[in-house]
């Protein structure tokens, strides 16, 4: 049986990419493929569930090899000589950065590389990072394949890079939650949930609600989450003196305030593909976002499933969203709507998509 592996930076994080990483490998696994995850760095087990016939390997621990794996050759050496033992058919690197190494390692080797981009293409930019730049010219070079979240990622990406049409596959994460919840409107409440970052762009959030809140007193904005920019937002709720917003802090289901939301809005500076969209459609919101790079044009049918607001225009965001508060039979429509496109994101389908590339790799 073909081996397959799924290389990641370190395991033991709670992030999107090392979430969507063991989904895809746990479901790949199910399907009957030889599955594994190697994680670089060995600072715990993994965070998510992983399926009990997957193995877990370890590269580096930070401890022994910390100062070694400055020297850059140390880790590609450690990682081919784990490639070649494990008899490894496919790598995923579920970060393009990994593909520093990972490029190098399969050289003269028979084992095949998809290098898995969480990131767009214009965030990768603002990063600045020299090692991503080197990684995507040694993709272009020597993987297989690239996977990419959106459309628009691809067509740039391969724009930039000149890559082969069909090297770049745009597969999209899947969503995760099936919930039957009856649609709320009456309970006139709009939600976004996020670290409290520059990056989620609360600040624009919190402009266009002082800029409608007097006109609908009976509506209320909640902002869920916790980060470095928390007080600077409080301060500025309480500088613009708003009465309805409210910020309840981190929680461990946020499924909760989704099924008592009217709307879900997203004002963000720029995303990869954003799954907090997705899981608000499941519970059957439609969304009012800024169309942003990258994703919420790929989730959001205009006018159908939400509003597409110009990207970075609070006043634009302030009426569509006050729009939004003004007519509930097209909110209800928008949100049946929504149950219905979520389909094409479930597992399943996106599972599909990731064997067909497989399969090809390895005829």
């Amino acid at each position: 049986m073909k081996k397959i592996c799924f290389f990641s930076g370190d395991i033991s994080r709670s992030g999107g990419t090392e979430r969507v990483g063991t989904i895809i490998a746990n479901k790949l696994s199910e399907k009957g493929y030889d599955v594994r995850i190697l994680s670089m760095w060995d600072s715990g087990k993994p965070f998510f569930f992983v399926d009990e016939n997957i193995q877990v390997d370890y590269l580096l621990n930070r401890t022994r090899e910390g100062k070694l794996y400055r020297t850059v050759i140390y880790p590609i050496i450690k990682l081919k000589k784990y490639i070649v033992e494990n008899d490894i058919d496919i790598m995923i690197d579920i970060d393009t950065l990994l593909s520093y190494y990972t490029t190098r390692a399969i050289q003269r080797t028979k084992c095949k590389l998809i290098s898995w981009e969480h990131f767009n293409y214009w965030a990768m930019d603002r990063l600045g990072e020299p090692k991503r730049y080197k990684a995507k010219k040694l993709i272009k070079k020597y993987a297989s394949a690239m996977v990419v979240l959106t459309d628009e990622d691809r067509i740039m990406h391969n724009q930039q890079y000149e890559l082969p049409e069909n090297f770049v596959e745009t597969i999209n994460n899947p969503c995760l939650s099936n919930v039957k919840v009856d649609y709320k409107f009456e309970n006139k409440t709009f939600v976004s949930v996020g670290r409290l970052t520059y990056q989620k762009g609360y600040e624009k959030l919190l402009e266009a609600w002082s800029m409608i809140e007097n006109d609908i007193p009976d509506w209320k904005l909640i902002i869920v989450g916790t980060g470095e920019l928390e007080r600077s937002l409080k301060d500025k709720k309480n500088e613009m003196n708003l009465k309805n917003v409210f910020f309840p802090g981190h929680t461990d289901n946020v499924g909760d305030f989704y099924k008592e939301a009217s709307a879900y809005v997203l004002s963000s500076v720029y995303e990869g593909f954003p799954m907090v969209i997705l899981e608000a459609q499941s519970y059957g919101l439609p969304v009012i976002s800024f169309d942003c790079k990258t994703g919420p044009k790929d989730l959001i049918e205009n006018n159908k499933t939400g509003f597409l607001v110009k990207d970075g225009d609070s006043k634009e965001l302030a009426r569509k969203m006050l729009k939004f508060t003004k007519d509930e039979k097209s909110a209800v429509q928008m949100s049946n709507r929504v149950r219905q496109n979520i389909q094409k994101y479930n597992l399943e389908t996106i599972i599909l998509k990731w064997c067909k590339l497989i399969d090809s790799l390895l005829r």
